[in-house]
């Protein structure tokens, strides 16, 4: 299976729109980009694309001590 499965949920994630005014909406918006790439490779290996990224990925959301 090619394309998204998740409905190119990364896209949505990675496009959310919100006002940065503060630093934590702006910290927010950095974590919600690595939400996106994590959920980016999870789509791309749950639809055949491949993506040998994925655990690192979750890691980086997740921290280093997920397991």
């Amino acid at each position: 299976m090619s394309g998204g499965s998740m409905d190119y949920l990364y896209f949505q994630v990675l496009e959310a729109r919100f006002e940065r005014t503060t630093e934590l909406r702006r910290l927010l918006g950095e974590h919600l980009i690595l939400v996106a790439e994590a959920l980016r490779a999870v789509e791309w290996n749950d639809s055949g694309d491949g993506d040998d990224s994925e655990d690192m990925r979750i890691r980086k959301v997740l921290g280093d001590d997920a397991a």
